[in-house]
This record gives structure tokens, sequence and C-alpha cells, in this order.
């Protein structure tokens, strides 16, 4: 039963690997650029690049855009190579399981929720999927061996 937990723990990680890796492919680097994550309306990108923030007048709206995206990106994927790295062999899961998966299903539920008031189906799926198998593998954690 550990072993299965184990291989739940990393199948719950690649949701994460997987669309943040494509979140970063899908956002726009330029203002010209049209990828999934540009806005529909290619004029209000021109807007986004002339408008600054109310905090700061040292970078536009678009390039903060552009930044979170990509650091959101950046976030899912080390997450999920961060759960990879802890399960990656029976004896590192045996130390590191009990620790992580109650945080991989927390961190994991925390996103389904994001999603679910904020996103859109795809990720919405994933982090369901995650949260779903971070929940198994924790549940047979405790079961014990």
């Amino acid at each position: 039963m550990h072993e299965l937990s184990r291989i739940l723990f990393i199948a719950g990680a690649c949701p994460f690997i997987l669309l943040g890796a494509a979140h970063a492919l899908a956002t726009p680097l330029r203002v010209e650029e049209r990828k999934g994550l540009s806005p529909s309306d290619k004029g209000l990108a021109e807007q986004m690049a002339r408008a600054t923030l109310r905090l700061t007048r040292r970078t536009d709206v678009w390039r903060a855009w552009v930044g979170f995206n990509l650091s959101h990106s950046l976030g899912a994927v080390a997450f999920g190579l961060l759960v990879v790295i802890a399960g990656r062999t029976r004896a590192s899961f045996a130390t590191e399981g009990p620790v992580f998966a109650p945080i991989a299903l927390a961190i994991s539920s925390t996103y389904l929720v994001l999603a679910v008031r904020y996103w859109f189906r795809t990720p919405i799926v994933g982090c369901a999927l995650s949260a779903t198998l971070f929940l198994a593998s924790s549940v047979l954690l405790l079961l014990g061996p």
C-alpha cells in the first residue's frame, strides 16, 4: 500500500508540471504575439502596454501581466517537481511522504478553489485530478503499510 501511495503522490504532480509548462508556452511575451493567453481584443493588449500600474510607473500593465503569468507557471512546475523529488524513491517517500502529502493536498486544493472561482475547465480538471490523487495518497499513508 505504501508503494501505491507513492505512485499516486507522483501522479498528482504531473498535472501541475504539464499545465504549468503549457501555461508558460501560452503566455505571449510581446504585445503583437497572438497566443492562448493573449487578450482576444488586440487593442486591449496595446492599451495594457501603455498603462502603468498605480503601485509604480516603472512598469506597464502588459509587462506585469506577462510576469504574473510566467511566475504562476514557474510556481506550478516547481511545486510539481518538488513533489516528484520527495517521492522519487521508496526511501525518500518513506521519510518525506508523511510531511509532503498533506502539504501537497492543501496546495492542490487551494489551486482547485482558485481554478473554480477564476479560471476555466482545463485547470479545474487538472487541479481536481491532482487533489484527488494527493488525497488518495494521504489516506493510504494514514492506513499504514
